[in-house]
């Protein structure tokens, strides 16, 4: 690889910690950072666009790639389908040489593969809810999941959160703009030194 010059801000937190919407708002302040598009199995829905919202291949193809070492992490999401997810290590390699910033929104242990992968040019924050019952509360009004995924999502974050203590920065998202803003800070003192 020559010589780097962008960054991996890696983002991970439990479901319903508000990752999204900080993410959002950090895109907007920061235009030249880009969403690392991930690889998968899943159909492409219709509104999607393939290398934008994802790379989409066939399950022999992800498993050849696993085989052949070229992704930097991956995961299977256990729905009906089982379909698996992952980052490419030559899609990470290229943005680098390229001087892009990536945001990687990724699940906890792949964001802390990510980091060991590429420790000189990562920056990993986990967004954190103030707390379970707040993280409850909002699983609940968001009205997206069964009471059922609601508990397995709560038991899921506790781990997480403890998994968290491997980032190097954590963000308490409980007003929305001191979480903005605190991610904001972290970027200026780490990506964007003057």
């Amino acid at each position: 690889m020559s010589q780097v010059k962008g960054k991996l801000i890696i983002v991970a937190g439990p479901s319903g910690a508000g990752k999204g919407t900080i993410e959002n708002a950090i895109m907007e302040k920061f235009p030249d950072i880009q969403f690392s598009v991930s690889v998968t199995t899943r159909p492409r829905r219709a509104y999607e666009i393939e290398g934008q919202h994802y790379f989409f291949i066939t399950k022999d193809d992800f498993l050849e790639k696993i085989r052949q070492d070229e992704l930097v992490e991956w995961q299977e999401v256990y729905s009906k389908n089982g379909h698996l997810y992952g980052t490419l290590k030559s899609y990470i390699d290229q943005a680098l040489e390229q001087g892009k910033h990536l945001l990687l929104d990724i699940d906890i242990k792949g964001g802390i593969n990510v980091k060991k992968a590429y420790p000189e040019v990562s920056v990993s924050i986990f967004i954190e809810p103030p707390s379970l019952d707040v993280l409850e509360k909002r699983l609940i009004t968001r009205g997206t999941d069964s009471a059922e995924q609601i508990k397995i999502r709560l038991d899921r974050a506790s781990e997480e959160m403890d998994l968290g203590q491997l980032f190097d920065y954590k963000v308490i998202n409980a007003k929305l703009d001191d979480a903005v803003n605190d991610f904001s800070d972290i970027l200026t003192q780490t990506i964007y030194q003057p």
